[in-house]
């Protein structure tokens, strides 16, 4: 056995990508497997610190620093185990030399292989719940993969993994097989925002690369998308459907619901127990309390401390009247959740970590890179990525493999 291929840092970054729709344990353990594959290599390492790897760490460094100031200790104190990674990875990769393009194209390949044989356990499970419960409702959104593992998250890592592998040259049949699984569980778990990125990465691939317009890819796109849509048509228009009904007006359902429009989600002055927020109108609600806690208290320049702003928002559902389970949601935009939690400057810090991967995606063509950072930006609009490990895992990951790859050529 070649152990010294085996524990190769690079070569370990495979199973700690792998290990995200996974129990935290595995994260641990995969991510213990890199440190030692460090530790075990250290004659051959040395180290260099880009100044792109230190804005998390300085981010990270932050959400230490409102431990003097957080209005909730505990959760503060919470938040700085989960977000060990901001600092962790950055200075792990800063002992690594830079990863060769080609290495780094055989780490997101094998990733994106093992996100394949992710989708067919979930639907083999959604499968056998189907046939002993007769419910349909298995093989969508959160009950696919559950809500602790949440479907929006997978989407990130399955259409990360299908692009990387739908721009491949020199497909075989098991990278077709592959793309049609991880397009098909995307279809499924039905993340509205994450299937039109991966659409839109889709387009702009055309662009970057014209080989890609090949027949053989332009079939199996519209052969997924029509064997899906014939059956599944109705529940995916549906999800589709709600953001877009009752802009303007308050709907009344026959069970007595409320659903609240766009426009009312921003400017009634009072709900009820019998409010319902659709997926937009409840992100427009919660910009409206940042908006509020900002007018409130004064926290432009500090926020609540890191991940100590949730009591605040459950003040907010309390005095609104809104069932309990909308004071246990976070803002939902990460920019507005680093913004209230850390203040001016942690929002700017982590504007600067977008900002440096527009630069780099762009300067480099490295088309890969283009789409994680589309698909990053536009999803911390909706969702607080950095609220739970998985997504500081993603994206921190991620955010060091791409600052560290040399690139010597274009990757399109």
């Amino acid at each position: 056995m070649n152990y010294k291929y085996i524990f190769n840092p690079s070569n370990l970054l495979i199973p700690l990508l792998a290990s995200l729709p996974l129990p935290f344990a595995f994260i641990n353990i995969a991510f213990g497997l890199f440190i030692f594959a460090i530790i075990l290599n250290y004659k051959q390492l040395h180290v260099k610190f880009s100044y792109t790897l230190l804005i998390p760490v300085i981010y990270y460094l932050l959400c230490v620093a409102s431990l003097s100031w957080t209005i909730e200790a505990k959760e503060t104190g919470k938040y700085l185990s989960k977000g060990l990674f901001f600092i962790a990875l950055p200075i792990l990769f800063s002992f690594l030399p830079k990863i060769k393009i080609e290495k780094r194209q055989v780490i997101f390949n094998n990733y994106s292989y093992l996100m394949a044989i992710a989708t067919i356990f979930y639907l083999l499970r959604a499968l056998y719940r189907f046939i002993k419960t007769g419910e349909s409702h298995y093989f969508f959104y959160h009950d696919l993969v559950t809500l602790d593992v949440n479907a929006i998250y997978i989407s990130l890592f399955i259409s990360f993994a299908f692009i990387n592998l739908f721009i491949k040259k020199n497909k075989q049949w098991y990278d077709f097989l592959a793309v049609f699984l991880l397009f098909a569980f995307l279809i499924l778990l039905s993340s509205k925002n994450v299937i039109v990125i991966t659409l839109l990465g889709i387009i702009i691939s055309f662009f970057y690369n014209k080989s890609i317009l090949k027949k053989k890819n332009i079939l199996l796109i519209l052969g997924v998308l029509v064997i899906l849509m014939i059956p599944l048509g109705s529940k995916i228009k549906e999800r589709f459907d709600l953001e877009i009904q009752n802009t303007t007006e308050n709907v009344k359902l026959e069970n007595g619901i409320i659903n609240v429009s766009i426009e009312n989600a921003w400017e009634q002055d009072s709900f009820g127990p019998q409010y319902y927020f659709n997926g937009t109108a409840f992100r427009l609600y919660q910009i409206r309390l940042f908006k509020e806690f900002l007018n409130e208290d004064h926290i432009f320049w500090t926020g609540y401390g890191a991940s100590a702003s949730q009591d605040k928002i459950i003040e907010k559902q309390k005095i609104n009247k809104l069932v309990e389970y909308y004071g246990t949601l976070n803002f939902h935009n990460q920019y507005i959740q680093s913004f209230a939690e850390l203040g001016i400057i942690g929002v700017i810090l982590l504007c600067l970590m977008v900002v440096f991967n527009w630069i780099k995606a762009i300067k480099n063509r490295d088309f890969v890179f283009l789409f994680f950072t589309i698909l990053t930006t536009s999803i911390m609009f909706t969702e607080s990525l950095f609220h739970r490990q998985r997504g500081i895992v993603f994206f921190i990951l991620l955010y060091c493999i791409f600052h560290s790859t040399l690139n010597k050529k274009n990757t399109l």
